[in-house]
């Protein structure tokens, strides 16, 4: 049997996390659901960890002959939290541009409506806030914040994951 890169595994398993997380935010959509609230957050999150483990884990047991460090075990959870937010960018850009681009308008009049109900902020510093939001929505923005944000919470939860997954040979079985 061929031994699997470390990439080749990321990458696999990174696009079927990005693929059921794209599916999960689209489900919760078409359901009328708020998309903006915690529960596909948390759904997505819990996600990301199942596929973490299940990638470290395959890689770990059949190209590592049962065996990889806590740094390996790391370094492959970012990769595959970088390659499922490729694909998870690619479908937030493709949400705000084709199937709702109105998306972005409803978004950012919710979070002024919540600026304004806090009263901390004078109606200039919301207006500045507000324009500042603007640029950020962007779909390139969209999708560089999707990449780095699925590489950084990848990274936060394999720090955790690789503490069960990592499996270091007996230095007496040489």
């Amino acid at each position: 049997m061929e031994k699997r890169s470390q990439l080749k595994v990321a990458m696999n398993y990174g696009a079927m996390y990005g693929l059921c997380a794209a599916a999960l935010y689209l489900i919760f959509y078409f359901a009328g659901a708020d998309v903006q609230s915690k529960s596909p957050q948390f759904i997505g999150y819990l996600f990301l960890i199942i596929f973490l483990y299940m990638g470290i884990k395959s890689y770990r047991d059949q190209d590592l002959d049962g065996y990889i460090s806590y740094g390996k075990s790391l370094g492959t959870g970012v990769l595959i939290g970088l390659f499922g937010g490729i694909i998870t960018g690619f479908s937030t850009v493709l949400m705000f541009t084709v199937i709702d681009p109105a998306l972005a308008g409803k978004i950012l009049e919710k979070v002024q409506e919540q600026m304004m109900e806090k009263g901390t902020m004078s109606e200039d510093q919301v207006n500045m806030a507000m324009n500042m939001t603007r640029k950020f929505m962007s779909p390139i923005f969209l999708f560089l914040f999707s990449i780095a944000g699925s590489a950084f919470m990848a990274f936060l939860f394999s720090l955790i994951v690789s503490i069960f997954t990592r499996k270091e040979p007996s230095p007496f079985q040489s």
